[in-house]
């Protein structure tokens, strides 16, 4: 069996994201070569979300994948119905022990792991949760190297695909990531961490020269902000304290103005993400930012960039379960023009805008794997065809804690 590996998130061959480095040192490591796509029985694709799905089909016929067994890892894995039509298998979860199975009992074995979405099949698919923390430090295509703190999100907000497809899991040696951060360091090579829970352990105290880090705007209360690198981005999700505490992320505006000021006093540039066209966003919720803008205007130093995204369903979580509604890019627009020639303007304030409706509604049939009808439908009564994964929650349970948000609005 001659194998091929092709990371679809990048056109250019030169450049190899983190679960296709992965996939080369795995397969090394066992003494298998690794051949070009051509001469290659089993090519080995990756793909980091189902948003990817465009590019996984554009590398099959780019490289003539006829007659070649296609398995998909990565990110994507975790919504992998998008992908049916184009590729034989996909791993769902982490790739240790699929690839271990390949490499050992071959193509056949592996796919009758729990872990292996099959087109056509309809058992259930349960993702692989485990990683393999023996993996060193990987080179991201920006030059920096990237080290695993953790793995999957403790905190489980409504729309969020990485608290509610796995487990969080800290590492298993967390003295041995603080010696790769130190050693990293003493060299004078520049890491930055991979975890969604910046803070839940020591780490972040003993990495030098980060470029960025994504903190919970609660964890700041007990990390030194002296120590965070220059780059600090904060997820605040909904644009108005309702939405964030009904998403389970429950930060205030006053908090947040608090933690802001005093990263930017400490010489931190702050990046804010805010979602917008969450399920129930009212108009009047962007009334809130007024005040988010009016005290950035007033800080006596720093830059703050509020980013903002459309919300896009995503299988594994509660909220996706909600008709997809065209309503948010007036409201957002006119608050943008309400900042930009009213007296909350100032250029300590950059702002980011969402994708307008018809980017936000591709996006979301490819992450659904579904038709535009069916997402304005939404998913009350019909199941999704992701949901043969066995996600954190099952359909039902999606559906209850959706009941409970739109309780908690209405």
């Amino acid at each position: 069996m001659k194998l091929s590996i092709i990371d679809t998130n990048y056109s250019d061959r030169r450049f190899v994201g983190l679960s296709a480095s992965w996939l080369r040192w795995a397969l090394e490591r066992r003494g298998i070569a690794v051949v070009e796509p051509i001469d290659a029985d089993v090519w080995l694709m990756t793909a980091s979300s189902p948003q990817g799905a465009p590019s996984v089909r554009y590398a099959i016929r780019r490289w003539n994948g006829k007659g070649k067994a296609i398995v998909l890892g990565g990110g994507g894995g975790y919504a992998p119905a998008v992908f049916d039509g184009s590729v034989t298998a996909c791993c769902v979860g982490e790739g240790k022990h699929f690839i271990d199975v390949l490499a050992t009992e071959g193509l056949a074995e592996a796919m009758r792991l729990p872990e292996a979405w099959v087109p056509g099949e309809s058992r259930p698919v349960v993702p692989s949760q485990d990683f393999p923390w023996d993996c060193p430090p990987i080179m991201h295509p920006d030059g920096r190297i990237r080290v695993i703190e953790s793995r999957g999100c403790r905190h489980k907000c409504l729309f969020c695909q990485t608290g509610w497809e796995r487990h969080y899991i800290p590492p298993p040696d967390l003295q041995q990531v603080i010696d790769r951060c130190h050693a990293l360091s003493r060299s004078g090579l520049p890491i930055d961490l991979v975890t969604n829970d910046a803070g839940h352990t020591s780490v972040i105290n003993h990495v030098e020269g980060a470029k960025s880090i994504s903190v919970r705007c609660d964890a700041l209360d007990k990390i030194d902000i002296n120590r965070l690198p220059r780059m600090v981005r904060i997820g605040v999700e909904g644009v108005s304290e309702r939405l964030r505490a009904a998403v389970k992320k429950p930060i205030s505006t006053d908090g947040l103005i608090r933690h802001t000021e005093a990263l930017c006093a400490a010489g931190k540039s702050v990046k804010w993400f805010f979602i917008c066209g969450l399920p129930l966003e009212r108009p009047t919720d962007y009334e809130e930012l007024d005040a988010l803008a009016k005290a950035v205007r007033g800080f006596p130093k720093g830059v703050v960039q509020a980013v903002f995204h459309a919300y896009i369903p995503q299988p594994a979580t509660p909220l996706c379960v909600f008709p997809l509604v065209d309503e948010y890019w007036g409201p957002f627009d006119e608050w943008r023009r309400r900042f930009f020639d009213g007296p909350i303007h100032s250029n300590r304030l950059q702002i980011i805008a969402p994708a307008r409706y018809i980017t936000r509604l591709k996006n979301s049939e490819l992450s659904m794997a579904c038709t535009e009808a069916e997402l304005r439908r939404g998913w009350w009564t019909a199941d999704n065809r992701n949901w043969r994964v066995k996600y954190l929650a099952s359909p039902d349970r999606l559906r209850a804690v959706a009941m409970k948000y739109q309780q908690a609005l209405l």
